[in-house]
């Protein structure tokens, strides 16, 4: 048993509160070197997730390395931290989730959703569930199924299969009740969720340290405590924070897995394995390592892995692009001289920002080479990288059919409609209909108004860049007039799941489609899958 994770004791917990959904001290970096990945015969990883309010600091001004200035922060969690556990699983393991939801009881029903019942307004915001955002799991059931809605003071055990052949890589775990998907996320609800395996095992990775990036962009705000009235702290509690120009606005900033600033420490000629999570919602990050003492001298970082996906290749870049939903897993190795580097989210022009306004540019952590020389330590070998890509490209002779995907926002009405196909999320809708085992091609687009992040579940597509360096994700950023061509294969799971919007509040506000994967045959030859 992995030495983070809590057992659950008890298997015999009542499954109560289920339904379907109608519409402390900062964290530190975790570093594991060497890391206690689960044995390769562990067949059950359990892990409880308490979803509370917790009371938390974070950091508001930094000098010189030092806080100068805290906010006192309560903020929906789990287990009461500003972020989630990490999670380690291995392929062939079961996850099992303890949720046990302890927030309040919902209060009743604003006289504006009794007005407008609809599910595409802000809603429920003490009723949760879990997604493992990026596994290639079932989707019914007690495993990843986003469409259960569990209730506050109810708690749900799921358990969730890791196929034997599941790529290692770096995925995520993060509520997704549709209505709170947006608040409960910025809020902290979110952790890192690993599957070990054969790509931890090249010796260049092995033997480097391993640190994980939760990027979050929490905006609260000074407001009324709904648990004691009269008295005020920062919190998350609608969804005005959200509106484009916000964040800017307020002065808050990306946190690493809970911390403003944090100060990494690397040895001079040490390679380290870095894992970025974009879990935010706010703004685009343009992750670049820049020496403090000249700030055009770049760090190189070695790009293995994207969503998890070990792309076969070590692509040198001076800068990691991340959007919500993304991860990116990186090699980097200091130089020989002790010094100090930053790592910057450089400013982003409005048409590459993720809500159509420019983005300035911020320190995000402080990164200082120092200590006893390790000599210049190895990099992973594209040959030793090349043999643990997990899947095949997919030729034009595979495709056996194609679907559309349009993002949009109609904002001649108030509040705005967001759609996919013209159309904004409706529970009641029969769902796009795809076949187990087809192989399609998407078109996915935005319109000229504003980019999205496309996200699907369950299965991972191709993205079709033409330059000889397709690249397999699970997210992908439609920037404003922009279309891609992607390529998924069905594989292994039938049932219902989603396609959405990572920019959440989108989600929240009808930006979503309900998927369903039907075994072969299940169509007759003249139905069109939508």
């Amino acid at each position: 048993m992995n030495l983070g994770l809590l057992s659950i004791r008890n298997s015999s917990l009542p499954l109560l509160g289920v339904g379907l959904m109608a519409g402390a001290a900062a964290i530190t970096l975790p570093q594991s070197w060497p890391t206690p990945w689960p044995r390769p015969d562990e067949q059950k990883v359990s892990q409880e997730l308490v979803v509370k309010y917790g009371t938390n600091r974070i950091c508001r001004t930094m000098e010189q390395g030092q806080c100068k200035q805290w906010d006192d922060v309560k903020l929906r969690s789990y287990n009461g931290g500003l972020v989630g556990p990490t999670i380690e699983v291995r392929p062939g393991s079961t996850l099992s989730i303890l949720l046990d939801n302890q927030l309040p009881l919902e209060p009743p029903l604003l006289e504006t959703q009794l007005l407008h019942p609809t599910p595409n307004i802000p809603h429920g915001f003490n009723t949760t569930n879990i997604h493992t955002h990026g596994l290639h799991v079932s989707p019914v059931g007690n495993s990843d199924n986003v469409l259960l809605a569990i209730g506050p003071q109810k708690r749900f055990e799921y358990e969730i299969k890791i196929p034997d052949d599941h790529p290692a890589g770096l995925y995520w775990y993060h509520a997704h009740k549709h209505g709170s998907v947006a608040l409960q996320v910025s809020s902290g609800m979110a952790g890192a969720l690993i599957v070990r395996g054969d790509i931890d095992e090249v010796p260049a990775i092995r033997n480097a340290r391993e640190r994980i990036f939760v990027f979050e962009q929490i905006p609260y705000s000074l407001m009324e405590d709904p648990e004691a009235p009269g008295t005020q702290i920062n919190m998350v509690e609608n969804y005005d924070a959200f509106m484009p120009g916000r964040w800017e606005e307020s002065g808050l900033r990306t946190l690493i897995n809970g911390e403003l600033l944090p100060t990494i420490s690397i040895r001079p000629g040490e390679t380290q394995r870095w894992r970025f999570i974009h879990a935010g919602t706010m703004e685009a990050l343009r992750l670049r390592l820049v020496r403090e003492s000249d700030q055009q001298a770049l760090m190189t970082q070695y790009q293995i892995a994207h969503d998890g996906i070990t792309t076969g290749r070590l692509d040198a870049v001076q800068e990691t692009e991340m959007f919500p939903g993304y991860r990116v897993d990186v090699m980097v190795r200091a130089g020989a001289v002790q010094e100090t580097y930053l790592l910057v989210d450089e400013a982003s022009a409005v048409a590459d920002s993720l809500h159509g306004q420019a983005e300035s540019r911020k320190v995000l952590a402080r990164v200082v080479v120092e200590g006893r020389s390790f000599g210049m330590m190895p990099l992973p070998s594209p040959a030793e990288l090349a043999r643990l890509v997990p899947f095949q490209p997919i030729a034009d002779n595979e495709i056996t059919g194609t679907q559309e995907a349009n993002f949009d926002v109609d904002f001649s009405v108030l509040p705005p409609v967001f759609m996919i196909n013209g159309r904004p999320y409706n529970p009641n809708d029969p769902p796009r209909r795809l076949q187990l085992e087809a192989v399609e091609e998407w078109r996915v687009s935005a319109t000229a108004v504003q980019g999205h992040p496309f996200h699907i579940h369950v299965n991972p597509f191709l993205v079709m860049l033409g330059n000889g360096k397709d690249i397999w994700k699970d997210t992908l950023f439609i920037r404003p007039g922009q279309s891609f061509k992607l390529r998924t294969r069905y594989r292994r799971y039938i049932g219902k799941f989603v396609l959405h919007c990572h920019i959440l509040d989108h989600e929240d506000m009808g930006m979503m489609e309900v998927e369903e994967i039907v075994p072969p045959g299940s169509m007759s030859s003249g139905e069109h899958p939508h």
